[in-house]
């Protein structure tokens, strides 16, 4: 809750995203790609860093079941980040590189393991999209999901389709 808020809607300030509603699957992989030094072990990754020292705090893995399973039972909260792009490209871009994984209206697919986007934070999904194509995420052997989203990431040509990506998310309707 210091971080995250106390519905989980994040803090813009610090760079703690907004997690209410998360899927709890999706979750618990990352508290345990944290503990297990999977993910915020990379050079320049002052943000995973803090997370995997916060994480490390959930000495188990029913304990970081506990804490995936609360996080999802919070009511999602809408970013109210303002973030600019172009939106028309953002959808030629989403449909492109990323529905395959993430479906059509960003809601995500656990079978994949590809969690949904609406909803989250606009920052936060900046920094973990280029996270992924500078290599701070997704680079490490047992991080599959991240590998796929590495590839995924690359293949958004530039900073500003990341961003016109981004601003199309931020279009689509809680559900």
């Amino acid at each position: 809750m210091a971080c995250h808020g106390l519905k989980g809607e994040g803090n813009a300030n610090i760079g703690a995203p907004n997690i209410a509603g998360m899927d709890a699957v999706y979750v618990t992989r990352q508290l345990n790609h944290f503990a297990a030094g999977v993910r915020g072990a990379a050079p320049n990754d002052g943000y995973g860093a803090q997370m995997r020292a916060a994480a490390s705090l959930l000495k188990t893995d029913a304990d970081r079941q506990a804490m995936a399973g609360y996080i999802a039972a919070l009511a999602k909260v809408p970013s109210r980040v303002a973030y600019k792009g172009a939106i028309n490209n953002g959808s030629t871009q989403y449909n492109a590189v990323c529905s395959s994984c993430h479906e059509a209206r960003a809601q995500g697919n656990q079978q994949m393991g590809a969690p949904a986007l609406i909803g989250l934070d606009p920052n936060y999904m900046e920094r973990q999209i280029m996270a992924f194509r500078e290599g701070r995420r997704g680079a490490h052997p047992d991080d599959k999901q991240g590998a796929l989203m590495k590839v995924g990431a690359s293949m958004l040509p530039d900073t500003q389709s990341v961003h016109d990506v981004i601003a199309y998310i931020l279009t689509l309707n809680l559900k």
